[in-house]
């Protein structure tokens, strides 16, 4: 119904253009006097109007160990957003980007295994906001909208407006937007930034409202600095400090979060269903945790028009675990996310974009290593485009290592943990569809247009 509505309100629009362009023509070309045409405030509207989106169609498969290739297990996505962005004035700026998704998991991993419970049709509002300034001093946001904080590419520790963690293997960032109010003063002399952003996000009540203030300040010429800080009732304390520049050939980067009053509740102990033994939760709300995400990467220039990115990054998490079992323990229960669950990881990372003659074709190579349960996942991924705006994608992954977060399973001890009434019934069916075997190999294949 939402869709109809919007479409009736284009082709209206879009009417009101053509006849004010026809009456024109007629005081131009000949033809009967005619009346002054008034222009209204949606045919102002509708001048502005541009209408684009993006179209993805892609299909994944998951090989298990020990399973026949033609039994591995299948899932489809299929991706439609489609935006309205609109300048009626020049101080003041719309957009509204509506996203339409149809998926079919798999439960060969956590997310998707949670995922399978979720409706696999989805009609979301991505972004929907004005944007204005106050004589172009103050510059407001308010709505649904992006916002990403902090230099790391793979762990953003200090990306405190996130509702959720971007996929690092993933050339497409599908998150939602956030609902926030984004307030940006600009000191142009100096080259500072400030923000101050209000957060709407899972609000039941007024009390709920999150604030978080952010201060950009470059130095040397080459590099920026930026403090931020994140506060929300019944919710962590967060202080970030993120410090990029040049040094030499190289480019590094060094993010850190500062954490207090961490409401999610930390494990210790052992696993022994035999016995009735589950770890024990204990609280760390008066610690002081820290995750910190150090990179550096090299770009290099092999001709004149081609050139190779070469990258790492390491990221120590206070928030995580070094004991195998309790990172899985707290990742089934929903205490840990996913790429924040360990206690130590590492990455790498090649970027290959159009080299040589393949003017049309990239390639993108990654591999992250969780250091605290020694599982590793590497990604090949390829891009070209065909048939002009049209971008085929294809990846293939492969996990090492003999259980953890990146080679997902559950352990023979956990599946007791389905039944046990010590879990909520949600709990329960979500171990319960936790995989008994590793994925070893994933590939996938996707059709992208944008317009």
């Amino acid at each position: 119904m939402r869709t109809l509505l919007t479409f009736s309100i284009f082709l209206h629009m879009y009417a009101s253009v053509a006849f004010a362009n026809e009456d024109l023509e007629k005081r131009l070309f000949g033809g009967a006097p005619l009346k002054k045409v008034k222009i209204s405030a949606s045919d102002k509207l509708a001048d502005s109007l541009q209408v684009g989106g993006r179209l993805e169609i892609r299909y994944n498969s998951a090989h298990t160990e020990q399973q026949k290739f033609f039994d591995s297990s299948y899932s489809q996505l299929k991706r439609a957003d489609i935006y309205f962005d609109t300048r009626p004035t020049n101080d003041l700026r719309a957009l509204l980007r509506l996203r339409l998704t149809e998926e079919k998991p798999t439960n060969t991993t956590l997310a998707a295994a949670v995922a399978a419970y979720e409706q696999p049709i989805s009609t979301n509002i991505d972004e929907l906001w004005f944007k204005w300034d106050i004589k172009d001093s103050v510059f407001l946001t308010v709505g649904k909208q992006h916002l990403k904080w902090g230099s790391g590419r793979m762990w953003n520790p200090t990306d405190f407006t996130a509702v959720s963690n971007r996929d690092p293997l993933a050339l497409f960032d599908s998150r939602l937007g956030q609902e926030l109010v984004k307030i940006h003063i600009p000191v142009e002399k100096q080259g500072f930034n400030y923000y101050v952003v209000f957060q709407f996000d899972d609000m039941s009540q007024t009390e709920d409202l999150g604030l978080a203030l952010r201060g950009e300040f470059p130095f040397l010429g080459t590099g920026e600095a930026a403090l931020s800080f994140q506060t929300r009732s019944d919710e962590a304390l967060r202080i970030g400090a993120d410090v990029s520049s040049a040094v030499g050939l190289l480019d590094v980067y060094v993010e850190s979060a500062f954490i207090t009053n961490e409401k999610r509740t930390f494990y210790e102990g052992k696993i022994d269903p035999n016995t009735s033994t589950l770890p024990t939760g204990y609280d760390r709300s008066d610690s002081f945790l820290t995750q910190i995400v150090g990179g550096v990467y090299y770009t290099s220039k092999y001709s004149d028009n081609d050139n190779v990115t070469i990258g790492a990054e390491y990221f120590h998490n206070g928030l995580g675990y070094k004991d195998r079992e309790l990172e899985l323990y707290s990742l089934a229960l929903q205490q840990s996310a996913p790429l924040y669950a360990g206690r130590e990881y590492l990455a790498g990372y090649v970027r290959l974009p159009n080299p040589g003659t393949w003017n049309e074709t990239s390639f993108f190579a990654n591999v992250l290593y969780n250091l605290s349960d020694e599982t590793v996942v590497a990604r090949l991924t390829a891009t070209t485009q065909i048939f002009k705006d049209l971008t085929f994608e294809g990846f293939i992954s492969q996990c090492f290592g003999d259980y953890g977060e990146f080679c997902f399973r559950m352990p023979e001890k956990f599946k007791p943990l389905a039944s046990d009434p010590a879990f909520s019934p949600a709990q329960q069916q979500i171990i319960g569809a936790l995989p008994t075997k590793r994925t070893r190999t994933s590939a996938g294949v996707s059709l992208s247009m944008s317009f």
